[in-house]
């Protein structure tokens, strides 16, 4: 049996957890962002790497909660 998750929650709701999910990735990369100036102020390259990486799943956790969210706004 599979259960279609999407189907139990109201488009309002969908738009209210999208919206919260885009602000938290919105807070984590802004502090990934602090890290990487603290590790390039140190000369951390392998902190600036890790950083790096943490801000380009960031960045499409954003574009695809964006997208998802003016999806179901148009509706």
């Amino acid at each position: 049996m599979t259960i279609n998750f999407e189907e139990l929650l109201t488009n309002e709701q969908k738009i209210s957890i999208l919206q919260q999910r885009i602000s938290q990735f919105a807070a984590e990369a802004w502090q990934h962002s602090l890290n990487r100036q603290t590790c390039e102020a140190v000369g951390d390259t392998e902190g600036m790497q890790s950083a790096d990486n943490a801000l380009t799943v960031l960045g499409a956790a954003i574009t695809v909660h964006q997208e998802k969210l003016a999806e179901i706004e148009g509706t």
